[in-house]
C-alpha cells in the first residue's frame, strides 16, 4: 500500500477501511497493479475504477466510475506514474442541498519509491516541495486509492450547483432556486436609526 508526503488531511481512510470492491471493478478495471511489470517495459494502464462514496469525502453523494490512464515506468530508485482520472461524480450543493453533475479530469504525476527511501519524520517538513512522491511497502499501486484521492482533490473547497445558485431559506427551508418562498422580506434593523430623520409633516 502506498503511503504519502502529499496533502496531509486529504487523503482517502488509512486506517483499514473497505473503501474499493476487493474484486475487479464492475467495468473490468483492475484495482492491483503490479509495479515489477515495468521493471521490463513500459506498462500503458486504461482501468474503470469504482470507489465508494465513504472514501471520497463528505461533499462526494455518489463517485460514479473513474476512469484511469496512465503510463507506469521504470525510474530512478523506483517507479515514476503519470495520467489522468476523469469521471462524473454526483456533489451536494453547499448552498440548497440539491445534488448535481460535477465532471472532473484530473492529470497527475507520481515518483513511487521503496518506503525505505522514506525521509525520517523531520525531514519530511523540508521535502514539501517534493508534493509527487509516494512510498511503497510492497511494490503494488493500488488504483482504488488513487482515483478516490484523484476525485478528493477535483472537488472545490465549496461546491456548488451553479454559481447564481439562491440555496435555502433560512427561515423556512424553503429551496429559493423554485421561486420565492412564503416568508415576508426580512427588515434590515441597522437602517432604523434613519427613521428619525425622516422629515416631519
Amino acid at each position: 500500500m502506498l503511503s504519502s508526503i502529499r496533502q496531509p488531511g486529504r487523503h482517502v481512510d488509512e486506517g483499514g477501511a473497505d473503501c474499493y470492491p476487493a474484486r475487479p471493478s464492475k467495468g473490468g478495471g483492475v484495482l492491483r497493479i503490479d509495479l515489477t511489470r515495468a521493471d521490463a517495459e513500459t506498462v500503458e494502464l486504461d482501468e474503470r475504477i469504482h470507489p465508494t462514496a465513504d472514501c471520497c469525502g463528505e461533499d462526494v453523494v455518489s463517485p460514479g466510475e473513474v476512469r484511469v490512464k496512465a503510463t507506469l515506468e521504470r525510474g530512478e530508485h523506483g517507479y515514476l506514474l503519470h495520467g489522468t482520472a476523469a469521471g462524473t461524480a454526483v456533489l451536494r450543493c453547499v448552498r440548497c442541498l440539491g445534488e448535481f453533475a460535477f465532471a472532473f479530469d484530473e492529470a497527475f504525476e507520481l515518483r513511487l519509491l521503496p518506503v525505505e527511501l522514506a525521509p525520517r519524520e523531520e525531514e519530511t517538513r523540508l521535502a514539501s516541495e517534493d508534493l509527487d512522491v509516494r512510498f511503497f511497502a510492497e511494490p503494488w499501486l493500488d488504483l482504488g486509492e488513487l482515483a478516490a484521492e484523484q476525485l478528493q482533490l477535483a472537488v472545490p473547497m465549496k461546491p456548488l450547483c451553479s454559481e447564481s445558485c439562491q440555496g435555502l431559506c433560512p427561515r423556512c427551508g424553503a429551496d429559493l432556486n423554485r421561486g420565492r418562498c412564503a416568508c415576508p422580506p426580512s427588515r434590515d434593523e441597522r437602517w432604523d436609526g434613519l427613521l428619525d430623520f425622516r422629515p416631519r409633516r
